[in-house]
């Protein structure tokens, strides 16, 4: 058997998390540029760049959610969760 110090493990663990896609600040950087660029069109730059912000930020969170679906990566522990508070719901609607 070979054992991993402390250190390796350390380093294997930054390499797969090294791996994974996060989408939030590409389309958080790229709404806020097209929403300055529409707020400048529209000479009201603050609105522009809220607007495209959200939006960047709404489409970058789904892209990533898609991503960890796509990839299995999706905690078991929420589903569990879900499945418990729904059965609760259910045992307290029968009551």
């Amino acid at each position: 058997m070979i054992s991993m110090n402390k250190n390796e493990k350390q380093e294997k663990k930054q390499e797969n998390e090294e791996g994974k896609t996060y989408y939030m600040p590409l389309y958080m950087s790229m709404g806020l540029s097209v929403g300055l660029a529409l707020g400048a069109a529209f000479h009201n730059i603050p609105i522009g760049m809220s607007i495209g912000l959200c939006l960047g930020m709404c489409i970058g969170a789904s892209m990533d959610a898609a991503n960890n679906r796509k990839n299995g990566n999706a905690s078991e522990e929420t589903d569990e969760e879900e499945t418990e508070a729904s059965e609760e719901d259910r045992e307290e609607g029968s009551l």
